[in-house]
């Protein structure tokens, strides 16, 4: 049944196609006509004022026009994808009856209201959908989505609250709603971190039941909320705060590179932030964490080195007790760095280069006398001191293709 349904219909579709066509190519050889009438008018202006000397036509008003005919410019010579596309787009909705239309979408929006002062909170989101659907690119649309976003929170239903959000976001970045927009999504996000840390919920698990949760990805969408408050509020009162709940989500679940990001962007970007401190200490301790050795990337070792230093430069009345604690984690850091160094040497030295090996046993000595790794390294170098390498023979091979005749 629904296949021969299709196929009757496909005649309707070609209709409607051809009458699309006809609508556009009429639209464009109009546009044509009218466009090359006016620019004649203003080529007999531009010329009448060539002749006087005084003239008495508004200039500004000649460019004002010829702007508006600039930008008018519908014809099919001028016709660009973007300009088709929305024109296709209105012809659709046109024959469905679901143009924009502001006196529908002001009724949709005021049932929307009348329900959400109800507490009709559902009913009333969809309405407003529907309100913000009919009066795109307008102030009406700009509170349908807000009030929209508002009746799911109120709902219960905070993934779609948080959808809706994210749309205003997205078509008014600069939004009058944002300082209200910022701590709802602070809101869920923090409910959901908090179910997550609970229940420990997969990343890639569903979610049939709970209405407050989203489909998948609890957690990751609990990050992509605080995400979502920096990058559309950065200089907003939550931004600093969600950078730093996002930063220690992460660092609770053992994810230390990316809590480390988010501290970074804390340290680099909310300077005066009250949560510098606990920032900067967090980040230290993620840098460690993420460290996996002398054989490995030492980046994150020195990025530990620096904000060791910071923290000892700049907080030192505030960090009390925890001071000593941090000189001997500087202590370990440098220890560390004479590993690598040690480590580097020892693997020069395996590859018979003797020379390389020497210099960086000697760096070791001199960077980092007071270490353990210092000792080792002049036990080492004294026992390759004399040592040269042997020239490797490159045409060993050939010996082998061609053996010496006795």
């Amino acid at each position: 049944m629904n296949r021969s349904v299709c196929f009757h219909c496909i005649p309707l579709y070609a209709t409607c196609a051809l009458l699309l066509a006809a609508l556009v190519c009429a639209a464009g050889c109009s546009t044509i006509g009218s466009r090359s009438t006016s620019l004649e008018d203003l080529n007999r202006m531009d010329s009448a004022l060539k002749e006087q000397p005084n003239p008495q036509v508004d200039m500004a008003q000649v460019n004002e026009a010829s702007e508006y005919f600039e930008e008018e410019d519908n014809s099919f010579s001028a016709m660009t994808a973007e300009k088709f596309g929305k024109k296709f787009k209105l012809a659709c909705l046109t024959l469905v009856h679901q143009e924009p239309n502001e006196p529908i979408a002001m009724a949709a929006f005021e049932e929307g209201v009348e329900l959400f002062d109800h507490g009709q909170f559902e009913a009333a989101a969809k309405k407003l959908g529907y309100a913000a659907f009919r009066w795109p690119d307008s102030a009406l649309q700009e509170d349908a989505l807000f009030l929209r976003g508002e009746a799911y929170f109120f709902a219960n239903r905070y993934a779609k609250a948080q959808r809706a959000y994210e749309k205003l976001l997205k078509k008014y970045d600069s939004t009058r709603y944002m300082d209200r927009v910022s701590p709802r999504l602070f809101a869920i996000a923090q409910y959901w971190e908090k179910l997550d840390q609970i229940n420990h919920y997969g990343p890639i698990t569903p979610n049939f039941t709970d209405k407050t949760r989203p489909f998948i990805g609890t957690f990751g969408n609990s990050i992509k909320a605080y995400r979502t408050i920096a990058l559309h509020d950065p200089n907003g009162l939550w931004a600093e705060h969600a950078v730093m709940a996002a930063g220690n989500a992460n660092y609770i679940r053992g994810e230390y590179f990316d809590a480390a990001d988010f501290y970074d962007d804390l340290i680099k970007n909310y300077p005066q932030s009250k949560h510098l401190l606990p920032a900067c200490e967090l980040n230290l301790s993620a840098k460690l964490l993420m460290y996996q050795g002398p054989k490995y990337d030492g980046k994150a070792l020195e990025d530990a080195e620096d904000l060791t230093n910071r923290l000892l430069s700049q907080f030192g009345p505030q960090l009390a007790d925890r001071r000593q604690a941090l000189l001997e984690t500087q202590s370990k850091i440098t220890e560390a760095k004479a590993e690598r160094d040690l480590e580097i040497a020892a693997f020069y030295e395996t590859k018979r280069c003797y020379g390389a090996a020497r210099y960086y046993y000697l760096l070791v000595m001199q960077d980092y006398p007071q270490t353990q790794s210092a000792i080792e390294a002049k036990k080492n170098y004294a026992r390759i001191e004399n040592f040269r390498a042997e020239p490797k023979d490159y045409f060993a091979w050939l010996k082998v293709v061609f053996p010496e005749k006795n």
